[in-house]
């Protein structure tokens, strides 16, 4: 864990551009090589370009797993792309208290995935909100303040193990 310290941006850095490259390009793969909508309901792609279809029904023809593998290569992606600035801001603003080497130092590594982990759940749930035409700035705001919320009571009850612990 030391040298994971000592290395500093660069492990956090390499990481997040391999999972942002990994991520693109299995979303480009998922994007250009795979049809969304069921075959037996192709009247759905005509009644989309005249405009007699909406968002549920064309939602409700499509293939799931495909959606879900759409939505998850997008949340590879935003994880990949935050990685390196949830370390910049624990390295920052958050101090955690080593009972080892008794010292405060940076965030662990599985503290930072999380948190960027979280933003990539948050951005997977707003393309859904968006693929189902549901997006609003208050459902965002509302999703990110209890992502939020959560995160900090994970860190609340990681900090009163550590007082708590001998």
């Amino acid at each position: 864990m030391r040298i994971l310290q000592r290395l500093g941006i660069i492990p956090y850095l390499l990481l997040g551009i391999g999972l942002f490259i990994i991520g693109f390009m299995a979303l480009e793969y998922v994007v250009n090589n795979f049809w969304p909508i069921d075959i037996n309901r192709l009247d759905l792609v005509r009644a989309t370009a005249l405009d007699r279809v909406d968002a549920p029904t064309l939602l409700e023809a499509a293939n799931n797993e495909l959606i879900f593998a759409f939505l998850a290569t997008i949340m590879v992606m935003v994880t990949g792309l935050t990685l390196p600035f949830a370390y910049f801001l624990n390295k920052r603003f958050g101090q955690y208290a080593d009972q080892r080497f008794g010292a405060s130092t940076t965030a662990p590594f599985l503290v930072v995935l999380r948190q960027s982990m979280g933003l990539g759940v948050w951005a997977a749930f707003c393309v859904w909100l968006q693929m189902n035409r549901a997006f609003g700035i208050a459902a965002a705001l509302l999703v990110a303040g209890v992502l939020i919320l959560f995160e900090l009571l994970l860190q609340i009850r990681t900090r009163a193990a550590a007082v708590g612990s001998p």
